[in-house]
């Protein structure tokens, strides 16, 4: 770009780059093992799974695979 050019773009990468979500998810998931009567796991191991999507809490929150026939199940 020339020194005198505007920017046509910007992009944002918001996977924790910005804003750190991670309180927010250990918060959650704790949240959601006390409602299943499970204890709350430290904040530091849920924090290195955060960016690694959905399946990856569920796994260190519940320690289930996708393969397991509890994966999916519904609870209210």
């Amino acid at each position: 770009m020339k020194p005198d050019a505007s920017p046509s773009a910007v992009l944002f990468d918001l996977d924790g780059t910005l804003i750190d979500t991670a309180p927010d998810f250990i918060r959650c998931l704790n949240q959601l093992r006390e409602q299943h009567g499970l204890a709350p796991l430290p904040a530091a191991h849920i924090r290195r799974s955060v960016s690694n999507g959905a399946r990856a809490m569920v796994r260190v929150g519940f320690g289930l695979e996708p393969e397991h026939p509890d994966y999916l199940a519904k609870h209210t």
